[in-house]
């Protein structure tokens, strides 16, 4: 007989599985990286009830205690202090994690806060001058989410947001007049207004574009991943990750595309369906495509990762891939500083200051440079 448990569950439904497969990923990737120079903090900024049993019976834990999880193991092995900070307007819910931390034995004791999660960060925002680098995961059940506390705590430095944007909910209460502030708020505009009347997979795509122009203003990296529902071919809801560093941004997509058969979004039940797009030969000359088409004129390798990293569905490995085979098919030139590696070799290697220059580009050059020593009637 299974003893039972001294804390409440929720059901575990399959998309919130997979989205806490790849926030714990990421953020342990996170402490990891940023918790080398610096003191942390963890903003869970909708704690749940921290607890969740699936079809087969098996117990799963939320945000609060996988960010408790993590922050513990990292803390100890970093020798930094991660601080949690876990808020939920419901007092049974903070209660019911505190049961769960000490039913893990879990030494990290994080503040907690029974209170509204806009109403608190602005007090803090309000209150503290400086604010160590912050990593806010929003996992609202509804869609009351103001945009200009996102601005607020993305201008702090080093703060990076992990936001679901409930689109199935926006969707379907996009005309309805009582929830018109809401969405004012959401968007800080009116714009969406102009999407009313379109329909299916139009209005979705300019919803989901619109709000990330709007996140654009204020995080120099924005880039968004699909949850389908687990049996429809229907949107549920969109993770928008933001942050202001290139390298969160790459992070961050490896590893949603490594519980995703290489994709950025989740499809469910069909996430193990091939489409025409999915095939590695179409997303490289896609790629190249591309890359192609950006290089109006010389570009660093960084350069070109900054333009592409959340515009495109694509990753670092893809971009990088598609360069190299650029190269090597003659399309492209290369120019590598330094030329040779530390041994005296060749360097085939990208790094973030080589220059990538389409071959169209160099020859114009050198058509210009020709033509001028022409006109001035040769070298001396």
């Amino acid at each position: 007989m299974k003893q039972k448990l001294p804390f409440k569950v929720w059901e575990y439904e399959d998309q919130t599985k997979m989205k806490h497969k790849v926030f714990a990923d990421y953020f342990d990737k996170w402490v990891k990286i940023v918790g080398k120079y610096y003191n942390l903090n963890y903003f869970d900024c909708y704690g749940g009830c921290g607890a969740y049993k699936d079809k087969d019976k098996n117990i799963y834990y939320g945000s609060p205690i996988l960010a408790a999880q993590i922050a513990e193991k990292n803390g100890l092995n970093l020798k930094r202090k991660v601080k949690l900070v876990i808020i939920d307007n419901k007092r049974e819910n903070i209660e019911n994690i505190k049961k769960i931390l000490t039913h893990l034995k879990l030494r990290v004791e994080p503040v907690f806060i029974n209170d509204d999660f806009d109403k608190t960060i602005n007090k803090i925002l309000d209150s503290m001058d400086k604010l160590a680098p912050s990593f806010f995961f929003i996992d609202p059940f509804g869609y009351k989410i103001k945009i200009t506390t996102l601005k607020r705590i993305m201008k702090r430095p080093r703060t990076e947001i992990l936001l679901t944007f409930m689109f199935n909910a926006i969707n379907r209460f996009l005309i309805h007049k009582p929830v018109r502030d809401t969405l004012i708020e959401l968007f800080g505009c009116d714009d969406w207004k102009h999407f009313c009347h379109k329909k299916g997979q139009c209005r979705e795509e300019a919803i989901v574009d619109l709000y990330r122009t709007k996140l654009k203003e204020f995080s120099r990296f924005v880039s968004y991943y699909r949850f389908s529902f687990p049996e429809k071919k229907r949107t549920y809801y969109y993770l928008f990750h933001m942050t202001n560093h290139i390298k969160g941004c790459s992070v961050m997509k490896s590893c949603f595309a490594k519980y995703n058969f290489g994709r950025t979004e989740y499809r469910g039940k069909l996430s193990g369906q091939m489409t025409f797009f999915d095939y590695d030969s179409i997303k490289q000359q896609d790629i190249k495509n591309i890359i192609l088409l950006i290089l109006d004129k010389p570009k660093s390798y960084l350069k070109i990762l900054e333009e592409l990293i959340d515009e495109t569905p694509y990753l670092k490995s893809n971009i990088t891939k598609a360069i190299k085979d650029l190269e090597e098919k003659g399309k492209i030139y290369i120019k590598r500083e330094p030329e040779t590696t530390p041994t005296g070799r060749p360097r085939i290697s990208l790094q973030n200051q080589d220059v990538i220059i389409k071959k169209e580009v160099e020859c114009e050059k050198n058509k210009e440079e020709k033509s001028l020593v022409s006109e001035r009637g040769g070298v001396c």
